[in-house]
């Protein structure tokens, strides 16, 4: 079974605001390439439920790959 995962737009003060949500690992990382270019700010895959970041990306950031684990 895919978990749902949430993402987040970290903005210069720390606060996060909610984005969107999706199922499937695959399905987050590729929407969060989409979101990531629609902003400067970073954003964040989390899995709420354990309270797990999947993975953070900013523009521009280290060949724009994900960080975090898999």
């Amino acid at each position: 079974m895919d978990r749902e995962y949430d993402l987040f737009e970290v903005f210069p003060d720390g606060s996060l605001v909610w984005r969107d949500s999706v199922t499937g690992h695959e399905n987050a990382i590729r929407r969060l390439r989409e979101l990531v270019e629609l902003t400067d700010n970073e954003f964040r895959v989390m899995h709420v439920p354990t309270n797990t970041l999947i993975a953070s990306l900013k523009r521009g950031s280290a060949e724009d790959k994900p960080r975090g684990p898999a």
